[in-house]
């Protein structure tokens, strides 16, 4: 399954590389979202080794995701966090990931949050907390083994690094991409989708950045840009 969402994110990222950065909302006012439980954020990060082959790399996705939980933590106030939703059951987690991966897909071909209901199993969640709101983000990129990076530009070749061999012109040291939503029960739906993207090559596990990304993930919505 990890596969699965890992070329759907993939194929969201080479595909709207060249748009904008801009949120998605329904017509819920954010004024409206006084209280916003989050689940514990996810994290894919592939590592990119000889012959420029991309491996999911658990422990840096565990850093990228610990990271990011951490930043979450520190921010709570500022982004209207309330309190953590953990998952402990793997089989529920799993289905959790694959709910997120074709909600993902499905604005990914809509460019709207129009008509996208709820998945069940986030539905069911929210509802046994009497919880309206919560937020996940997720958290996908690579980076390269040391020494990979060098050949690769000599070379003037690359491939897809998150979409299993779709082709990419030039090579990418590293990136990261940030994926944000805000679930609403009430309404069964979507109240917000947000994927920030960068031209910049940045590592992602770097904590300055992934913060710079999470803030911005909100400008415009919660708060002016900041």
């Amino acid at each position: 399954m990890k596969s699965r969402l890992l070329y759907i994110f993939g194929l969201t990222l080479v595909l709207c590389s060249c748009g904008t950065n801009k949120f998605l909302s329904s017509s819920v006012p954010s004024s409206e979202i006084r209280q916003l439980d989050y689940f514990e954020p996810l994290a894919y990060i592939q590592l990119i080794e000889k012959g420029n082959r991309p491996k999911l790399s658990d422990s840096l996705s565990t850093i990228t995701r610990q990271t990011l939980d951490s930043i979450l933590e520190t921010k709570a106030s500022k982004l209207n966090l309330n309190d953590k939703i953990s998952i402990e059951n793997d089989t529920l987690k799993a289905q959790i990931e694959n709910e997120l991966g074709n909600l993902t897909q499905m604005i990914f071909e809509k460019n709207n949050l129009e008509g996208i209901v709820l998945p069940p199993v986030l539905d069911s969640i929210l509802e046994s907390r009497n919880q309206r709101f919560a937020m996940a983000s997720i958290a996908t990129g690579f980076g390269r083994k040391k020494g990979n990076y060098g050949g690769q530009v000599a070379k003037g070749i690359g491939v897809g690094i998150l979409t299993l061999g779709m082709y990419v012109p030039t090579p990418v040291k590293s990136n990261m991409t940030l994926y944000t939503y805000i679930f609403d029960s009430e309404r069964n739906e979507v109240a917000f989708y947000r994927r920030m993207l960068t031209n910049k090559e940045k590592e992602p596990t770097d904590p300055e950045f992934m913060e710079q990304q999470l803030i911005s993930t909100f400008n415009g919505y919660f708060y002016e840009k900041q």
